[in-house]
């Protein structure tokens, strides 16, 4: 946990009079570059949802998101921006995700077209890390969040 997120979570929990300091940080992505570009559309208004493979929660030994929880969101330089609450999580297969799971992730022409061009090479990518292979039948985390706070 760096300095930037202890200051942000401190100066949102400080704003909202919370007493509890149960929270994630976390940055979009696998890259600098992805983190900060996929932070602008969050900043922006654009990116409400985000996606990830079940099959990685279990790898890596993490939790799956919760409804209203909170995450600091950190940007290609792992410094603290935002804080969003998660209002919805969905569990379903790659086949399922729809238009609107595609829209609501803020990407590109915000088409379920878009969204499988990027997201399957990023699933592919991800998965030979673990020698694991993709396939439409794996099950995706769908993330719908809110952002509440963003660095002033």
């Amino acid at each position: 946990m760096n300095q930037s997120v202890i200051d942000l979570w401190s100066q949102f929990k400080t704003h909202y009079s919370l007493t509890h300091d149960t929270y994630d940080a976390w940055a979009f992505g696998n890259s600098p570059e992805m983190a900060d570009e996929l932070l602008a559309h969050v900043l922006k208004g654009e990116k409400t949802g985000t996606s990830s493979l079940y099959v990685l929660y279990e790898l890596e030994q993490e939790q799956v998101p919760k409804v209203e929880s909170y995450s600091v969101l950190l940007d290609g330089n792992d410094q603290a921006q935002a804080v969003i609450c998660t209002k919805v999580v969905e569990i379903l297969p790659y086949s399922q995700v729809s238009e609107v799971h595609g829209y609501l992730e803020g990407e590109g022409d915000r088409t379920l077209n878009y969204w499988r061009s990027v997201h399957q090479p990023f699933f592919e990518q991800e998965l030979k890390k673990y020698g694991q292979t993709f396939s439409e039948d794996l099950l995706i985390v769908y993330e719908l969040f809110e952002l509440v706070y963003q660095k002033k």
